[in-house]
C-alpha cells in the first residue's frame, strides 16, 4: 500500500529546471517490486523500517531502517521489499536539469546507498509541503528545490564521512594519488586550484590525473573543485554577512560576475536569491 501525491505536467513552474513528479510513503508489502530500464527521474528514498534489495549496474545493495538511497536518472535499476522484513519508506521522484546538475555537482550520480543518514526530517518536511500545497505554485517549487538540495548536502556529507571513517579500507581500494589530490583540494578550497597545478603535485600529466581521479571518485578534479567551492559558497551565503563579491573573492574566483554565472548554472538561481530564499527557509 502506498500514500502517493502526484503533480501533473504544468502544475509546477519551471518544470524543465526542477519538477516533483511524485512523492509519498510506501507501507510494508512483501510483494513490492519496482523495475526501470532507463529511469527518466531521480528516485530518492529513505527507509523508515524494515529492509529491501536494490540491484543497479550489476551490484546488489541491502538498505535497512535509517538508510537513504539515490537511484540517479538514466540508470537501469530494480528494487524490492524484503519478504521477511518488508520496508516502510518515504520517497520522492524528481526530474529537471537543476536536479541533474545538483546530483552531478555533488558527485552522487554513481553512489547508491547512504547508511545511517539522518535525513528523515527533511523527507518528512518535503512530503508535508507537497501534501499541504494550496496557494502558490512558485512557493511550492522554491521550497521543494531547497529541501532537495538540503538532502543532497547531507548525503554528500554522509558519503565523505563514511570514506574518512574507513580510511584504511579506502586507501587499499582507491588510488593513493587520487586520495592525496582530493585531500589537497579539501585543504586548499579557498585558494586558486588549477588542474595543471594538481597534476604537477601528483607528478602526472593533466589527462593522467583526470583519469586516475575519475576512476576513484566518478568525476574529474575540475568538477570536484567546482562542487566543493559552490558547496562552500552556499554555506558562506547562508551563514555569514559576506557580500556576493566578498564570497567570490574569498573562494578565489576570477571575479564576481564569473562566480555568479557558475553559481547560477550549478544551483539554478543567482547567489543573492539563494541567500534570500535559503535564509527564509532555514530561519
Amino acid at each position: 500500500m502506498e500514500d502517493i501525491i502526484t503533480f501533473l505536467p504544468g502544475q509546477m513552474p519551471g518544470e524543465e529546471r526542477f519538477a516533483v513528479e511524485m512523492t509519498g510513503i510506501t507501507y510494508p508489502d512483501p510483494r513490492y517490486h519496482i523495475e526501470r530500464e532507463h529511469s527518466p527521474l531521480h528516485c530518492l528514498e529513505y527507509v523508515i523500517s524494515g529492509e529491501g534489495h536494490i540491484v543497479m549496474d550489476g551490484r546488489e545493495y541491502r538498505p535497512k531502517a535509517g538508510d537513504a538511497y539515490l537511484l540517479a536518472v538514466g540508470k537501469a535499476h530494480s528494487y524490492w521489499s524484503d519478504a521477511d522484513r518488508p520496508w516502510k519508506k518515504i520517497w520522492m521522484n524528481i526530474s529537471g536539469n537543476l536536479a541533474d546538475a545538483l546530483v552531478s555537482g555533488y558527485g552522487l550520480e554513481d553512489t547508491v546507498l547512504f547508511e545511517d543518514c539522518p535525513v528523515y526530517p527533511q523527507f518528512w518536511e518535503f512530503l508535508r509541503v507537497c501534501r499541504n500545497y494550496e496557494k502558490s505554485s512558485q512557493e511550492l517549487a522554491d521550497r521543494t528545490v531547497l529541501l532537495f538540495h538540503e538532502i543532497l548536502l547531507k548525503l554528500s556529507g554522509n558519503r565523505l564521512s563514511a570514506m574518512q571513517a574507513h580510511g584504511e579500507r579506502e586507501k587499499s581500494a582507491v588510488s593513493e594519488t587520487a586520495l592525496q589530490i582530493r585531500e589537497y583540494i579539501d585543504a586548499h578550497i579557498y585558494e586558486r586550484i588549477a588542474v595543471p597545478d594538481l597534476a604537477r603535485l601528483a607528478s602526472l600529466s593533466a589527462s593522467q590525473l583526470t583519469r586516475v581521479f575519475r576512476d576513484a571518485y566518478g568525476q574529474s578534479p575540475y568538477d570536484y573543485v567546482l562542487a566543493r567551492k559552490i558547496d562552500t559558497a552556499c554555506r558562506l551565503l547562508l551563514n555569514t554577512g559576506m557580500s556576493v563579491k566578498e564570497v567570490a573573492y574569498r573562494l578565489n574566483f576570477v571575479d564576481e560576475h564569473y562566480f555568479s554565472n557558475i553559481f547560477k548554472k550549478r544551483m539554478g538561481m543567482p547567489p543573492g536569491r539563494y541567500r534570500t530564499e535559503g535564509r527564509s527557509r532555514w530561519g
